[in-house]
């Protein structure tokens, strides 16, 4: 469907990306290490666009922690559609765009996918993927490909290979992967007081990690390194950009049911008791 496009993508994402990649592996001469400094490459290039979503998912979250917020989700609790009015009045107010945490992060997709492109057919050692692979080095450094295939060990583990039950060592890849998203995704987290929000925000917050680290085990390892090292990157600039560690180590608030002052629950005890 879209076979019109792959010329322009080889050009001008994939094929650099190859060759960039190949390029280190042939400077270094491990492809692990290879690996963490292409990913950082990438995350350098792309942080601007990263560096905008997490300003705009600041002052969103500044905003929804407001006292016209709170105020206007009681007010308007049973009507969601005058509830959706007012929360874009709100935004426009504040100055705030409530897509502009999500746009940015959108562009640098496509240079995420031929990282995740690159990684995996460089790693190939079959000889039909070594003929597909040779399509996408340059002719003028004839150095790349003298060096494929690729020495795939890294610290005992097989880059090219999945993890393995059968080798606890390799779990812990998965586990890392895991770790890192949950980490990443609770300090991006914006909380929220609304009851159904907050709900969803926690069930998001342990099946995507849960969700990547289980595919993760079908990865290679490398592709997995490489999800690692982004993650800890990401994790590192939102703290610097938050100046701690964000949501992290908060609780999610308690939905306006169960949450009470110390007065109302004076009251609910003296009607139990009656």
């Amino acid at each position: 469907m879209f076979d019109f496009l792959a010329p322009a993508w080889n050009t001008f994402i994939f094929d650099p990306m190859v060759n960039i990649l190949l390029f280190i592996y042939v400077l270094i001469g491990n492809y692990g290490i290879a690996i963490i400094l292409f990913t950082l490459l990438i995350r350098v290039v792309t942080m601007p666009f990263y560096s905008v979503q997490q300003k705009a998912m600041k002052k969103q979250q500044s905003l929804m922690a407001s006292k016209e917020w709170q105020e206007m989700q009681k007010k308007y609790a049973k009507d969601k559609e005058k509830l959706s009015q007012e929360q874009m009045k709100l935004y426009r107010e504040a100055g705030v765009n409530p897509l502009g945490g999500c746009l940015p992060a959108l562009i640098p997709w496509p240079v995420m996918i031929g990282l995740y492109q690159s990684i995996t057919m460089v790693m190939g050692a079959q000889p039909e993927q070594l003929m597909e692979l040779s399509k996408h080095l340059y002719s003028f450094s004839p150095i790349l490909a003298e060096r494929v295939p690729v020495n795939s060990g890294f610290l005992g583990l097989n880059l090219a290979g999945n993890p393995d039950f059968a080798a606890p060592l390799t779990l812990i890849i998965p586990a890392l992967v895991l770790a890192s998203t949950w980490i990443q995704q609770k300090m991006m987290t914006v909380p929220s007081a609304d009851a159904s929000t907050a709900q969803m925000n926690q069930s998001m917050q342990m099946m995507m990690p849960l969700f990547i680290g289980y595919i993760s085990l079908s990865f290679p390892i490398g592709l997995s390194l490489y999800w690692i090292v982004f993650n800890v990157v990401g994790i590192a600039q939102q703290y610097i950009q938050q100046g701690g560690w964000g949501n992290l180590f908060k609780s999610a608030p308690l939905a306006p049911a169960t949450a009470g002052t110390g007065k109302g629950k004076k009251n609910v005890g003296q009607q139990q008791h009656k």
